[in-house]
C-alpha cells in the first residue's frame, strides 16, 4: 500500500521557526500541547455502548465505546472521566548524509486490570525523514520529497532559517502523541 506524503502547514511552519537551533547551524523546533478534561457521564446504553459526555462548559457528547474497552458495565451515570491528551511535534535539519530517509512508528497501549474501574493510555510516535528538493529564497518557499518521490512545498514561519539549509539536506519530523482516560474514584 502506498502512503501518502502529508504534512500539515502547521508542522511545516515549525521546520524553520526560531523556537530552538540545536547547533546554531542547522534549524530545529519543538512544539508541545497539553490538554486536560473533565468529563460527566450523562447517559450510558450498554446494550449498543454508548454514553453522553458533558464537559465543563455544558457540552455534551455521544460516544460510541468499542468492544475493546474493558470494565464498561462498570460505568455510572454522574460518574467523573479525566481526559488527557499530549502532542509533541519536533523538526530537526540535517546534513544530506546524517540520516536516512523513511519512516519508523511505534505505539503502546495499556488497559485497567478486569474489574477496576474503566481506563487506559495509548502512546504512538511516527518520525519521517524527508529531503529538501528546492528552496525559493525569493518566495521564501522550501520544497520537501519523501522516499517514494512525493514532494510538497510549504511557506516557513522564519524564512531567515531557509539560508541554513541546503538542497539534499535531510529533515527528521517527528510525532509523539498519548492520551489516558481515567474514571475518578468517588
Amino acid at each position: 500500500m502506498k502512503q501518502k506524503f502529508i504534512i500539515t502547514s502547521a508542522i511545516a511552519a515549525l521546520f524553520v521557526s526560531n523556537i530552538a537551533l540545536a547547533d546554531k547551524k542547522m534549524p530545529s523546533a519543538t512544539e508541545s500541547m497539553l490538554v486536560e478534561q473533565q468529563l460527566e457521564v450523562l447517559k450510558i446504553n450498554k446494550d449498543e455502548r454508548w454514553v453522553i459526555l458533558k464537559d465543563r462548559s455544558g457540552f455534551t457528547k455521544k460516544v460510541e465505546v468499542g468492544e475493546g474497552a474493558r470494565n464498561f458495565d462498570q460505568l455510572h451515570v454522574g460518574d467523573i472521566i479525566n481526559v488527557n491528551y499530549a502532542e509533541t511535534i519536533q523538526i530537526k535539519a540535517f546534513g544530506p548524509d546524517a540520516i536516512k530517509m523513511g519512516k519508523e512508528a511505534e505505539a503502546i497501549f495499556a488497559r485497567t486490570p478486569e474489574g477496576a474501574k474503566p481506563g487506559g493510555a495509548a502512546a504512538a510516535a511516527k518520525t519521517i525523514v524527508v529531503t529538501i528538493s528546492n528552496i525559493d529564497l525569493k518566495h521564501n518557499v522550501v520544497t520537501l520529497k519523501d522516499k517514494q518521490g512525493n514532494s510538497k512545498t510549504f511557506r516557513p514561519q522564519n524564512p531567515a532559517n531557509l539560508k541554513k539549509v541546503k538542497v539534499g539536506d535531510k529533515v527528521a519530523i517527528s510525532v509523539a502523541r498519548a492520551a489516558s482516560i481515567k474514571v475518578q474514584d468517588k
